[in-house]
């Protein structure tokens, strides 16, 4: 499991020892004059509420699964009571638990997991499916509803259960983790290549109910686009698609799996496409004197039919962040870099842009491939830093999320959020999002940072994945947030781009569903839940907008303000 209170390995944090740079441009950029000390609170002082239980449920699942298939004890449950967006990290570093599940459940087969909906079912329990646990917009969090509330953990529904080779298509358990699951394809000479961000923390399953998008997202595709069938088991049953490569047989009940956020059911096998482990592989940094440039160089090659497997172009200020991250380069070594540093100034590059460039697969083609990109990206003043940049970002591509905890120990708030537009749209959009939220960090007194990077790629436009971060103003932190939060995700809808383009819904996004998809698209939406989950059993409170606002205005001050709530007795149906 990941740490309660932070992201990833309880064993890692983000260390700036050979980072002497980072802390200074952070506080001359904040203006943090008195650094605040906000650790989180210990284990030991956190108070988890007392859990709900249905009696009549319990003894059905004793009969169900074996005994160590049922946790009740408070660790776990504090593991599965949040995701990882900030609020959550603010309230877990607090020691408040808004909502607890009061028991968690562990199948191991896709059998067992019918065998628990159908209790659940019988008995009015609520269900939230578990994947990770890495949700950024409270996908994952228990809601009050007066049931029980069990989570459903797939962890151990983690197994590739058949390779086709000669078809390209793999049938892998919905609870595999992304270092596991690559690990069992890999020693069969295959690959999914689906890399978020969370790769090392989430799952196969969690990837589909959130339609995640990967970093090779260029070359293979968001997760949706790699599915061939699905089985999720339902209140009304299982359903299934068909292992076959295409059907016209109605609406693509895959694509209506895919994204449903554990609102409809329990995804718990994936027949997924897959590929022959990538035979040569060169990722290299390029750099660009502005953000301006490297767009035109990356539309250019897109137009041109050249598509690197990723595309990955920092804006000046998350490059800025880049190099202020970097350990310093000393003797001889350093002196060259100076004096190349020089020699990129006096040619223009004052405030540039940097770019990762990867093409994968055989290694002719990835080759002409690389070759074609970089004569076109030359035409656009690219310049090619070589595979050592390529190398670093690898090595490290895992480890920036750290970074949030880091900074919120210091007091101050950092968040991400991300859209999609058309190509004519991109810079008209980055544009209006720096100047609305560097406008509001100016109304506050909080100075601010609003960094960039496209991180992936479409004929039709591109993703924009924002940075920001600001001082926090104590008392008030998350009032300060979701007045951000707001701002951001309006500037998306009022200028043309998607309410989000890989992080899904949860309860975070769900104010401005019907902006996203209109009216009668939410109608839509609530006769599909209605229809499989007649009695709003699973997951409740997500993905379809309800009358309440966004959650997390009446801030508690103190630990276990919000935990604490009234014994709702014995439940039963």
């Amino acid at each position: 499991m990941m740490k309660w209170w932070g992201w990833g390995d309880p064993k890692i944090s983000f260390s700036i020892e050979h980072k002497p740079n980072l802390w200074p441009w952070i506080a001359k950029t904040l203006d943090v004059r008195e650094m605040r000390e906000n650790p989180p609170v210990s284990r030991d002082s956190v108070r988890m509420p007392e859990p709900v239980r249905n009696e009549s449920f319990l003894r059905g699942l004793k009969t169900a699964l074996s005994q160590n298939q049922i946790a009740g004890d408070e660790d776990v449950r504090l593991d599965h009571s949040y995701g990882k967006s900030y609020p959550d990290l603010f309230y877990a570093r607090r020691g408040i638990i808004r909502r607890a599940p009061d028991l968690v459940v562990f199948p191991e087969s896709h059998d067992e997991v019918e065998k628990i909906v159908a209790l659940a079912c019988e008995h009015g329990v609520s269900v939230i499916p578990f994947g990770g646990g890495t949700n950024i917009v409270g996908g994952v969090n228990p809601k009050e509803t007066g049931r029980m509330v069990v989570t459903l953990s797939l962890a151990r529904m983690n197994r590739l259960l058949s390779l086709d080779p000669r078809s390209n298509i793999a049938v892998i358990e919905a609870g595999s983790l992304g270092p596991k699951l690559e690990a069992d394809l890999q020693a069969k000479g295959y690959s999914l290549g689906h890399f978020p961000d969370s790769f090392e923390f989430s799952t196969l399953g969690g990837w589909i109910a959130t339609r995640s998008a990967g970093m090779q997202s260029d070359a293979y595709g968001k997760i949706e686009d790699m599915v061939v069938a699905l089985k999720m088991v339902t209140p009304q049953g299982t359903l299934t698609t068909r292992t076959v490569p295409a059907s016209s047989a109605g609406p693509d009940l895959n694509r209506l799996m895919a994204g449903s956020e554990g609102t409809l059911g329990v995804i718990t096998e994936c027949t997924m496409r897959v590929h022959a482990f990538p035979a040569a592989r060169d990722y290299r940094g390029i750099l660009f004197p502005t953000f301006e440039d490297g767009l035109a160089a990356i539309e250019d090659c897109l137009n041109s039919d050249r598509h690197p497997s990723l595309i990955r172009l920092q804006d000046t200020f998350e490059t800025e962040l880049a190099f202020n991250m970097k350990a310093p380069t000393t003797g001889l070594k350093g002196f060259i870099q100076n004096q190349f540093k020089k020699i990129l100034k006096a040619r223009g590059y004052h405030f540039p842009a940097i770019m990762i460039l990867g093409v994968e697969g055989e290694k002719l083609n990835v080759r002409r491939t690389r070759d074609e990109a970089l004569a076109i990206i030359k035409k656009h003043k690219g310049f090619d830093l070589g595979l050592e940049v390529g190398a670093v970002w690898q090595k490290d591509k895992f480890n920036l999320p750290y970074l949030r905890d880091f900074v919120m120990d210091r007091g101050i708030l950092c968040d991400v959020a991300e859209t999609s537009t058309p190509w004519a749209n991109v810079l008209p959009l980055y544009t209006k999002v720096r100047e609305t939220m560097n406008a509001k960090f100016a109304a506050d007194g909080t100075p601010g940072f609003i960094g960039c990077h496209l991180s992936h790629t479409y004929k039709a436009g591109a993703c924009l994945y924002f940075t920001y971060a600001c001082r926090q103003q104590p008392g008030r932190e998350l009032e300060q947030y979701y007045a951000l939060k707001k701002l951001v995700t309006e500037t998306f809808l009022k200028n043309g781009a998607a309410l989000t383009h890989h992080h899904a819904v949860g309860t975070e996004h769900r104010p401005w569903m019907e902006q996203e998809v209109s009216k009668t698209g939410l109608t839509a939406l609530r006769a599909l839940k209605s229809g499989l989950d007649p009695e709003g059993l699973f997951n409740p409170g997500k993905l379809i907008p309800g009358p309440e606002p966004l959650a997390g205005w009446a801030q508690p001050t103190e630990p276990n303000q919000e935990g604490a709530r009234e014994p709702a007795g014995t439940q039963s149906r």
